[in-house]
């Protein structure tokens, strides 16, 4: 990150085992810790221990739970694309939580439902993966004894369409998964709208932050895209 403009940075842990990066609680933008969407009483654990070790922000959270954690805690929420949220009534009774200090948009909206939604606390998914969907048990009915342990392994469906599932491991050693699209998302967001780039899996993440801004050069580095629902909608 050292030489692109970052203000925000999300870090999610493949281990909660394992120490913070220095690049990011050294960084220069605030710090969120991410919220995972089956945190268990240990996880919190750990992520309270990183907040207040290293003065972290806040979390990113995906679910209500989170913003329990961070009210309690005292720290910002960033509250994620999972709160769905859709309309103006859903983001003024959220922004009502002194916590919340920045919120994503649906990601199911076209470009102009989402600009009526747009302040300065708002963000828009921009470009990057897209997770469809959380999974608190193993996809594959693996026994550990067997398994290989892959930070990434990939599930086909019936059109031969390839979706990356990224494991974990929660403070309990147990495997947790999240599900990507097949495609990327190419796109610039929306304007007056924070740009969130999800990288959980893309690996140049150096490249797809140098290509924020142009959706040409996007569709070079990520070769499987999509423009998701900004163009088009879900209706």
């Amino acid at each position: 990150f050292t030489n692109l403009s970052v203000d925000v940075a999300i870090y999610k842990m493949q281990s909660f085992s394992m120490p913070l990066p220095e690049n990011f609680v050294n960084g220069n933008f605030e710090k969120y810790l991410y919220y995972p969407a089956f945190a268990t009483e240990r996880d919190l654990k750990v992520l309270e221990k990183w907040i207040k070790a290293y003065n972290l922000d806040g979390i990113y959270a995906e679910n209500y739970g989170g913003m329990t954690f961070a009210a309690e805690l005292g720290v910002k929420l960033f509250a994620g694309t999972g709160f769905n949220l859709t309309n103006p009534h859903s983001i003024s009774a959220l922004l009502q939580f002194p916590c919340v200090s920045y919120y994503a948009i649906s990601k199911e909206l076209h470009e102009k439902e989402g600009r009526e939604l747009i302040s300065k606390k708002s963000f828009a998914l921009a470009s990057g993966d897209i997770k469809i969907m959380d999974l608190c048990y193993c996809p594959f009915g693996k026994t550990c004894a067997k398994c290989d342990k892959k930070d990434v392994y990939t599930l086909t469906d019936e059109n031969e369409r390839v979706f990356p599932v990224k494991r974990y491991l929660s403070a309990d050693g147990d495997c947790r998964f999240e599900v990507y699209n097949c495609a990327q998302l190419i796109g610039t967001g929306i304007s007056g709208a924070g740009k969130l780039l999800d990288m959980t899996i893309f690996r140049d993440k150096i490249g797809a932050l140098s290509a924020k801004e142009d959706e040409n050069k996007q569709k070079e580095i990520y070769k499987i895209f999509t423009s998701g629902h900004y163009k088009r909608g879900v209706l």
